[in-house]
């Protein structure tokens, strides 16, 4: 078609909706309508082709070679009214409201028509509706209605909160196979074993006559022998229980002789914890380089091959895990690529996950999409499903039961993707509304809060929250939020959202449901490119900082009382996590905001940076580098070599996992801000 110079390409946006509303508006004229559908004995007037548009059954009933493909009236056996007015609601508006009372049925009815994207979406409803008083029952449902996510997301929460669930109403109806089931699961998590044996007892007492003959199989899935001898004496012997069946009374008391002939040495030992070495609150330490590594592996004059043989064979350790209760360090398992840096970690179902990051090479710094998991009963790294995109210096959370990752990828957008456990498979989600470098994430009350800005200097916070239900974003304006903030961090403590950073000692915490921000006691010293997580209540915040211009590099870690309203030190870091600067990790195109030397070892350069772009770094007016033995000032582009810190930290069901790589001599805020890296040899343009 030959096009014209006064031709006019004209369209109407709301063209669509509006023949959506105009359809629905003619199910009310008999003469324009082409189906009805009776359910309950209530008639539906529809038109056939929205119904087989929205739904594969009604496609394949008015398309294929049956009677209801030209019957004027069809009926549909065992279909819920109420609930068929919803569905057919939502093919005429795209619109449905989902609550408690009505979720089940929407799942049961759209299973059953096949409306897909209403069951996919009440399935994600049910999914965040999970907790202890009813997971058992949602557990039930979706097995008896085909939601394989349901029942791995809800026999997830039920082998995590064990103790929480067995105290509920719905615990006492559990059927005999599934409470076997969970009393045997490896993962099942527990504080103590008394707690496995009271749940049985438990539910044989709620009907003695009929499960009394249960309780030997039962009590054979405890482990007797963990028990205290004071619990067993106490408390299991003079259980009515234990007493009114024969055989469980003499495994107990054979239990209990064989604690009484232990020597008082061996009883020490005797705790009544459960073998699960992941039930105890501790911090676990990832690191890098620090100042007390030595250097003497990285001659360059060595080939790659016998280099890195070299450096597998002094490699530090770069795992440990802090007891808050004894205040002492162990090691763990060194994480397999010592290398990497800008990954992000986070912990799920007691596991760690580390994402993304750098290839661990000094020849190849591209981003990678490398899962790694570390199995906390196992005490081994293993790798699991790559993430969809490359990501460094990206930042993750974990909302519902699985694991979002944000940002960190090459895009004019913020990408974000999330990773289901259970199926071990990652999905692209909907990505944020606001293009943001300089940023933190954390889930609260069901959600996932993104808080930050754009690699513009000085540019204010702004705050994005993402509902996994209807994968949709919003922008939140919320009153007090704080200005800019250099390389934020957040964690969620009972509902409300702790803020901290690099540049500043400033607190600050946001209540989203009164949409305010407000200040909170300020932190002892400034702990930059660090963390910061919750513990038992607490709020730990960890980082380095210089201790003046030729100072010690301090690694404290501060705790925060909530209700003392009170920071206090509570440990240091096991080394000194800072690169030593022999071997630079190079980073190509990076993008930062918020540079700020914080302090620099003698003999190096000294220069207030704060990034403007990519590449580019403003010095500012009188803030040119300064030559170390001259004094004079350098009015020319220069050079600087520099290194990579990373501290992240992550909440593992009572457990804190802390990670660190180098910290190089100028503190550089990452595109995600999960950790801070500075490239080598980076060109400074003056002003």
């Amino acid at each position: 078609m030959v096009r014209n110079v006064d031709d006019l390409d004209f369209c109407l946006s709301s063209h669509s909706q509006s023949i959506l509303e105009g359809l629905r508006s003619l199910c009310s004229q008999p003469k324009l309508v082409d189906v009805t559908l009776n359910a309950g004995g209530r008639d539906f007037p529809c038109h056939r082709g929205v119904l087989a548009l929205c739904s594969r059954y009604f496609h394949c009933m008015f398309s294929g070679d049956f009677v209801e493909s030209i019957a004027a009236r069809v009926e549909l056996q065992g279909v819920d009214p109420d609930i068929l007015s919803h569905l057919l609601d939502f093919a005429y508006t795209g619109k449905l409201t989902i609550n408690q009372s009505n979720v089940e049925g929407l799942i049961c009815t759209a299973s059953q028509l096949q409306f897909q994207t209403v069951r996919s979406v009440c399935s994600r409803y049910l999914q965040h509706q999970i907790d202890a008083t009813n997971c058992l029952g949602i557990l039930e449902f979706g097995d008896i209605h085909g939601c394989p996510e349901v029942v791995a997301k809800a026999w997830a929460f039920v082998l995590e909160n064990f103790e929480a669930v067995q105290q509920g109403e719905e615990f006492l109806t559990l059927e005999k196979g599934r409470l076997m089931s969970c009393l045997c699961d490896e993962g099942l998590q527990i504080h103590s074993e008394s707690t496995r044996v009271e749940a049985i007892l438990k539910w044989v007492g709620h009907l003695k006559e009929a499960r009394l003959c249960h309780l030997p199989e039962l009590l054979g899935l405890s482990r007797l022998s963990l028990l205290s001898l004071d619990y067993l004496t106490e408390t299991l012997l003079k259980d009515s229980l234990i007493q009114a069946s024969p055989s469980c009374k003499e495994a107990v008391e054979k239990i209990h002789r064989e604690k009484t002939q232990l020597s008082s040495e061996h009883l020490d030992r005797s705790t009544s914890q459960s073998p699960q070495p992941n039930l105890q609150p501790v911090l676990f330490v990832m690191g890098g380089r620090s100042l007390d590594d030595d250097d003497e592996d990285e001659d360059d004059s060595d080939d790659e091959e016998d280099r890195e043989l070299r450096l597998q064979r002094l490699q530090p350790k770069n795992c440990a895990f802090y007891n808050p209760k004894t205040k002492q360090w162990h090691e763990l398992p060194n994480f397999p690529n010592a290398r990497k840096w800008g990954y992000s970690m986070v912990s799920l179902n007691n596991d760690v996950y580390v994402t993304g990051g750098s290839r661990g090479s000094n020849t190849n710094t591209w981003s990678t999409t490398e899962t790694w998991k570390y199995i906390t009963r196992e005490g081994k790294w293993v790798t699991v499903a790559p993430m969809i995109r490359p990501r460094t210096n990206h930042t993750s959370a974990v909302l519902n039961g699985e694991i979002y990752v944000i940002g960190g990828t090459t895009s004019d957008q913020v990408e974000v993707e999330h990773y289901d456990p259970y199926s071990d498979t990652w999905a692209l989600t909907c990505p944020a509304l606001k293009y943001v470098t300089n940023f933190t994430a954390s889930a609260c009350q069901g959600k996932l809060y993104v808080i930050g800005s754009c690699a513009v200097k000085y540019n204010a916070l702004a705050m994005q929250c993402y509902n996994p239900v209807i994968d949709n974003w919003i922008s939140i304006c919320a009153p007090f939020i704080p200005k800019y903030l250099s390389s934020p961090r957040s964690v969620c403590v009972d509902g409300i959202i702790y803020l901290v950073a690099d540049n500043t000692k400033k607190v600050y915490c946001y209540d989203p449901e009164a949409n305010i921000w407000q200040k909170v006691q300020l932190l002892h010293m400034l702990h930059e490119n660090g963390g910061l997580v919750t513990l038992e209540g607490r709020l730990y915040v960890t980082g380095g900082h210089w201790k003046g211009m030729e100072g010690d590099y301090g690694v404290e870690v501060e705790v925060y009382n909530r209700a003392a309203n009170n920071w206090d030190v509570e440990c240091v870091l096991p080394r000194l996590w800072f690169y030593s600067g022999v071997a630079l990790w190079p980073r190509d195109n990076v993008s930062v905001i918020g540079v700020e030397l914080q302090g620099s070892p003698p003999g190096q350069i000294r220069i207030p940076v704060r990034a403007v772009g990519t590449g580019q770094c403003d010095l500012g007016g009188d803030c040119w580098p300064r030559d170390p033995v001259t004094d004079k000032q350098m009015k020319m582009d220069g050079w600087i070599d520099g290194w990579m810190h990373q501290l992240v930290s992550v909440y593992i069901y009572r457990y804190i996992f802390f990670t660190t790589m180098g910290m190089g001599i100028v503190s550089l805020a990452s595109s995600s801000f999960t950790g801070c890296l500075l490239s080598r040899r980076r060109t400074f343009h003056g002003l």
